[in-house]
């Protein structure tokens, strides 16, 4: 195999991130003495999802996402919160969810071996490093690249530059991205000119014009690609 350098995705790639952001909207919920209703969890992870692609867009910034999305939620039921004291809530849960993807270690150890494995993601700085940390995967990675930190995130040319810049010897052609997300991760690659391999969720569908380099299902099968 020619790569010398993996660019890893954290969300949904190696933390389960769906299973924290479930866990930590229901105690914020509880903390803040509203009912639970998979209504209003759908309702938030649309209305999220859609406030994150226009970060992604160059359209929104982080801070006005995490600033607004729940006061935004809560007034289409006719109320009216605090959104950044519901945000400060949400987050003393989420930064310490480290609900792990499968086989996570195997993997990253396996690796760690013949690859230099570096972190690139999306999201708040702190939260990031909590969950990593509280994982126990710091020590297989080179170097950790933080949106917030950066001042630009997935998929634009600006983060992928400063990723570039800051990797000794870097070199994309023997660089492989790996992350579930096709907007961020894997049309990021792209346009930066690595390989990508996308982890791709169930019943996921590519809608971009090219294919990722690799798919996989489950993070045992980057070995299998890997390793041959």
């Amino acid at each position: 195999m020619h790569y010398d350098t993996l660019l890893f995705d954290v969300d949904n790639t190696l933390l389960d991130f769906d299973a924290n952001e479930a866990e930590s909207f229901r105690s914020m919920l509880k903390e803040k003495g509203e009912p639970f209703s998979e209504e209003l969890f759908s309702t938030y992870k649309t209305m999220n999802e859609q406030m994150w692609r226009a970060i992604e867009r160059g359209e929104a910034t982080t801070s006005e996402v995490l600033n607004t999305r729940f006061s935004r939620l809560m007034s289409k039921y006719g109320k009216q919160v605090d959104g950044m004291e519901w945000e400060n809530c949400y987050r003393s849960y989420l930064n310490h969810g480290i609900q792990e993807m499968p086989g996570v270690h195997q993997v990253l150890k396996r690796l760690k071996e013949r690859f230099r494995l570096y972190v690139i993601t999306n999201g708040v700085e702190e939260t990031q490093h909590y969950r990593l940390e509280g994982a126990g995967m710091m020590e297989y990675f080179d170097g950790i690249f933080i949106s917030q930190s950066i001042g630009a995130g997935k998929p634009t040319k600006e983060f992928f530059d400063y990723v570039k810049e800051h990797i000794e010897n870097f070199d994309a052609g023997r660089s492989l991205v790996i992350g579930d997300s096709l907007t961020s991760d894997i049309l990021g690659g792209q346009m930066a000119g690595m390989d990508t391999c996308w982890f791709c969720k169930e019943g996921s569908e590519n809608l971009l014009d090219e294919e990722p380099t690799y798919v996989i299902h489950d993070l045992q099968d980057l070995l299998e690609i890997l390793e041959r």
